[in-house]
């Protein structure tokens, strides 16, 4: 065949269900290629023929494909496999033609000399021309213009062992050696293994504990390894004076390693000692140890200045105690954030500057919540804690108190970490469209105390009375004001809307439906609930407006006369809880949506005009009568082909504000909607009787006296027979045909 086509590789992407990919290059035979897995970590598996995958189209020019075996399938079939060997989805199929470096051809003299086994041969020689410079396309070279003296390297094993590999003086190929910097701002010293505090000798440098992550300070010599003066350069580190516990890093690292270093922040100023510097450390990380004079690279990088903090700069103090957590600290009252009420702040922040003056200030918004206090570990942003400051500051002695709830946080500050302290004002409490009180939860007829409110059920729905001091929480009277709330001559005088002034969402409205009391240093409202949403908790802050509405109209003109089918009764508006409540002033109210199933009836003490009907009510049970005391029909008003017909068939209960009738349903239309007015009527049953007994006279022998509840019998006589019948009837009659006897029977 001939050789038109340099590639020699293929690659796929698997999804866990392809399992045939296909090449586009020859090969000679099925063992010419290899099958290579690169996982998405980027292992690579080389897999086997016959084992994992099967081979077509070997000696093709155009090329065949790679079909894994799977599990789908006879075991005649040539893909099968008990086990799935398809590509998983995130691996990467490579198929590579590769050839042996082997000539298999073998020229006799005087054979035959054909031209196919030539030209295979020499095909196969172009593919591994191929391979070949597919592999150097991958190395790494020299340009073409380009010249070394030598690529190799002499170094054994153990000595090019943490080494990288470089260039050196001459531009050959070498490991790098100890003479070479370590990077940024670099000098060479020696490493002494002991701890004291003195000038370590020229050119050494020592730790003062021999645990080098326990180390604290650095004695830097003021000479480097070559003799060069660099403590000008050692004294700049701590120039960094804005971000005091970092002012930069330094790095120990054995020279020519790289397996052996250890990183420092340098925590604080440096001391220009006699001949020598010592360096505040504190310990980041490391790997490996030093030995006594091993050579060792510090390489120095200075730390950015910092920023304008976004809040003061304080560190944190565990303790809770309520005292002062000692100068630049702040601490909690709690452990347990979300049970923190009280943070204590020291007066002055950790650069020393006063902030008392500001801190006392942060409860100076009208509003309940003062403000916000986001507290946040400079060092570490995801760990943090918000409060809401939700009472007074108290200026105590070198520290200000601050009455705070918590909001969020997450983690949780350890000693001396680092935080960042910014506050936020709430705005100041802007006018409040009404006036301004604190729920009292108690339901009894009383003043409910300074600038508070109370309703006389804590059901919303069944209040019937607000009671309302004198003077709203502002300590200013509005008695006069509150009085006339009820001056409007409509029968809804005007609307009452109590809003939590902190949770818009929980309200109560009612209708203002009578007369308002003057009671001492509070007054009644008689109301009827409309509408509410959740419930006010002792002590809420509520806004309590009121809107009257407009007066009666004058009378219009009289119109048409209407239909004469009026309803009679009592007037009352229908109300459609199922409660065992009173139903509300002028309502009634049933026990049972379903009519034909209602047996008690809820009558309010009074009707719509608010006449006390409740004596009335009270009398329909007072006939003794075992069947029905009485009947009562409920009609609409308007459309008295809607009603309901009950008998009353228990006894009246006095509640309180209502009264409950026991009844039995007889017949009903239509159905009632909630607020329709309906006519109450009420129809007394007779009594039942109470005969004790009665006296029989005959014509001869004894009266017979019939006590109550004896039978009475009608005895037969000659030809003469008695029957009963189904109706209170005694039949007499004679078997004699012959009208004389039968009147001689009979007496006659």
């Amino acid at each position: 065949m001939t050789i038109s086509t340099t590639t020699i590789s293929k690659s796929y992407s698997g999804d866990g269900s392809t399992h045939s990919f296909a090449y586009d290059f020859p090969i000679f035979a099925e063992g010419d290629l290899t099958v290579i897995i690169r996982s998405s970590a980027g292992t690579e598996t080389v897999k086997t023929k016959d084992t994992h995958y099967i081979v077509t189209g070997a000696g093709v020019s155009t090329g065949g494909t790679v079909l894994f075996k799977y599990n789908t399938g006879t075991s005649s079939d040539a893909h099968y496999s008990s086990t799935d060997y398809r590509p998983a989805s995130g691996e990467t199929v490579v198929i590579r033609s590769e050839l042996s470096n082997t000539q298999s051809m073998n020229l006799v003299a005087n054979d035959p000399f054909p031209a196919e086994t030539l030209e295979t041969n020499m095909d196969k020689i172009v593919r591994m021309v191929q391979q070949h410079d597919e592999e150097l396309g991958r190395s790494i070279k020299l340009s073409r213009t380009n010249t070394i003296t030598s690529s190799e390297f002499t170094e054994n094993a153990s000595t090019r062992a943490s080494k990288t590999l470089g260039f050196d003086s001459s531009g050959d190929l070498a490991t790098v050696a100890d003479y070479l910097p370590a990077g940024g701002d670099s000098a060479l010293f020696k490493f002494a293994t002991s701890t004291t505090d003195s000038d370590p000798g020229s050119g050494v440098i020592r730790l003062n504990h021999a645990t080098i992550a326990s180390a604290t300070i650095l004695y830097v010599d003021d000479l480097e390894y070559n003799g060069t003066d660099v403590s000008a350069w050692v004294q700049s580190w701590d120039d960094v004076s804005a971000n005091p516990t970092n002012r930069g890093r330094i790095r120990l690292s054995k020279a020519g390693v790289l397996d052996t270093w250890h990183v420092f922040k340098i925590s604080s100023a440096l001391v220009d000692a006699s001949g020598y510097t010592k360096v505040n450390l504190t310990y980041v990380d490391g790997s490996g140890t030093f030995a006594a004079d091993d050579k060792i690279w510090i390489s120095f990088a200075a730390s950015g200045e910092d920023g304008v903090s976004a809040g003061y700069f304080y560190k944190f103090d565990t303790g809770t105690s309520d005292t002062d957590p000692g100068a630049g600290e702040i601490a909690f009252n709690h452990g347990t954030y979300s049970s923190v009420t009280a943070i204590y702040i020291d007066d002055a922040d950790q650069h020393g500057v006063s902030t008392q003056a500001d801190t006392i200030t942060w409860d100076d918004s009208t509003a309940l919540d003062r403000g916000v206090l986001h507290i946040v570990d400079i060092n570490d942003k995801t760990t943090y804690a918000k409060f809401k400051i939700n009472g007074s500051a108290t200026d105590a002695s070198g520290y200000n108190k601050l009455a705070v709830s918590h909001i969020v946080s997450n983690n949780t500050f350890s000693a001396a970490d680092e935080l960042s302290i910014q506050f936020t004002r709430t705005g100041n409490d802007g006018a409040a469209p009404g006036y301004l009180y604190s729920f009292d939860n108690s339901t009894s007829d009383a003043d409910p105390g300074a600038g508070e409110l109370r309703l006389n059920n804590g059901t919303y729905a069944s209040a019937t009375a607000i009671y309302i001091d004198d003077s709203d929480a502002n300590g200013v009277d509005i008695s006069t004001d509150l009085l006339a709330w009820d001056d409007s001559t409509s029968t809804i005088r005007g609307f009452v809307h109590i809003v939590d002034r902190d949770d818009p969402t929980t309200y109560a409205r009612f209708k203002i439906t009578g007369a308002s009391t003057d009671a001492s240093g509070y007054v009644k409202l008689a109301v009827a609930h409309l509408s509410s949403s959740n419930t006010f908790s002792a002590a809420d802050r509520l806004s309590v407006h009121f809107t009257m509405t407009g007066l009666k109209g004058d009378t219009g003109a009289t119109g048409a006369t209407g239909s004469t089918a009026g309803t009679s009764g009592l007037g009352m508006t229908w109300n459609s809880s199922t409660s065992d409540a009173d139903p509300g002033a002028g309502k009634i109210a049933f026990n049972h949506g379903t009519l034909s199933s209602v047996s008690v009836l809820y009558v309010d003490d009074a009707d719509d005009a608010g006449a006390d009907i409740s004596t009335f009510v009270q009398s329909w049970d007072d006939v003794t009568n075992t069947v029905a005391k009485g009947y009562v029909q409920i009609t609409k008003e308007g459309t008295t082909g809607t009603y309901a017909l009950f008998k009353v068939s228990g006894a009246v209960t006095d509640a309180s504000g209502y009264n409950k009738v026991a009844v039995t349903h007889v017949v009903s239309n239509g159905s009632f909607s909630n607020e329709d007015g309906v006519g109450v009527q009420f129809v007394q049953s007779g009594a039942d009787s109470d005969m004790t007994s009665f006296t029989l006279a005959g014509t001869s022998g004894s009266n017979q006296t019939i006590t109550n509840g004896n039978t009475v019998t009608i005895a037969a006589g000659t030809n003469i027979t008695t029957t009963g019948g189904s109706t209170d009837t005694v039949t007499i009659a004679c078997t004699l045909d012959d009208p004389i006897a039968m009147s001689i029977a009979l007496g006659g």
